[in-house]
């Protein structure tokens, strides 16, 4: 009976010990696919609405709705609302196929090649993420507001 308890105690060791190494293995690999840099490939189509006078010059409203997918897997749909004059400033959304949001803010000078963005968390797998991103408008059509858009971010 004693060999027995032994040997129980030596499977059940090895039991956790796996359990163990199992986790940590996980852990790894969610923290790997959450910190890796990624890539968003947007397509987008805007809408342009009130518009302001201003010391600055004349300000406009911006909405934009679209679709995504990312490098890591995911994909959904895109929201933002913000202003456009002399510089493009936007705060946006992207749902994800599992409901997570994941905020971010974007921000262009008009006329110029590249814009910027900063992913400042969300919910779900979301929550702790940051990320700095640099986008371009890939392709465009001015005539029915609809444009492609990628995105290279760096986490934080």
């Amino acid at each position: 009976q004693r060999q027995m308890c032994i040997r129980d105690r030596n499977v059940m060791r090895k039991y956790f010990s796996f359990c163990f190494y199992f986790l940590i293995l996980f852990l790894i690999s969610f923290k790997s696919s959450y910190g890796q840099d990624f890539t968003l490939t947007q397509t987008i189509k805007w809408s342009i609405g009130t518009e302001i006078q201003t010391p600055e010059g004349i300000i406009k409203t911006l909405g934009v709705d679209g679709a995504y997918i990312d490098s890591r897997g995911h994909n959904g749909i895109i929201t933002c609302v913000g202003s456009i004059g002399d510089v493009l400033k936007a705060d946006c959304n992207l749902k994800d196929q599992d409901g997570d949001i994941s905020y971010l803010d974007a921000y262009r000078e008009i006329g110029g090649a590249d814009g910027v963005s900063k992913m400042s968390g969300g919910t779900g797998k979301y929550q702790n993420v940051s990320a700095n991103c640099v986008y371009q408008i890939a392709a465009s059509n001015q005539n029915v507001s609809v444009g492609l858009v990628t995105m290279q971010c760096k986490n934080n």
